[in-house]
């Protein structure tokens, strides 16, 4: 998740390096980056790694709009997957309660509020934006 994205990332910035016109580029993260959470540190490093890669790539071009945009708590199937099988009963809990509470955001109201920060252009690049602030 960390190596294919830097590929991925420089195949697509040697293509458009030469565009004028604003490049934007979203990166989506999670609080993970920011906040280590027992029982998911493969998970936490990882979006770490690309949030500092993101950060990075927007001090070093300029003219790419880089956001990191961590969506909340989705309602996916990596919620059933913790409340399953994680580790920590602490995580567990938490993510159950989200999903028996119904607090679980749904991918599309997430997704419009991406859009809403993209089209503000409010956001510092490489700044982490969460569907919260």
């Amino acid at each position: 998740n960390v190596f294919n994205v830097i590929a991925l990332n420089a195949q697509f910035m040697k293509v458009f390096e030469d565009v004028e016109e604003r490049v934007v580029i979203v990166n989506i993260t999670s609080l993970c980056a920011i906040k280590p959470m027992s029982g998911m540190a493969y998970y936490c490093s990882g979006k770490a790694a690309r949030e500092l890669y993101f950060k990075v790539l927007a001090e070093e071009k300029k003219h790419v709009r880089v956001l990191n945009y961590s969506p909340g708590p989705v309602e996916t199937a990596m919620i059933d997957y913790v409340i399953a099988e994680a580790v920590n009963e602490n995580l567990k809990d938490v993510f159950h309660s989200f999903k028996s509470q119904g607090t679980l955001l749904k991918p599309e109201m997430t997704a419009k509020k991406c859009m809403k920060v993209l089209l503000a252009g409010k956001f510092t690049p490489g700044e982490h934006v969460d569907y919260f602030d």
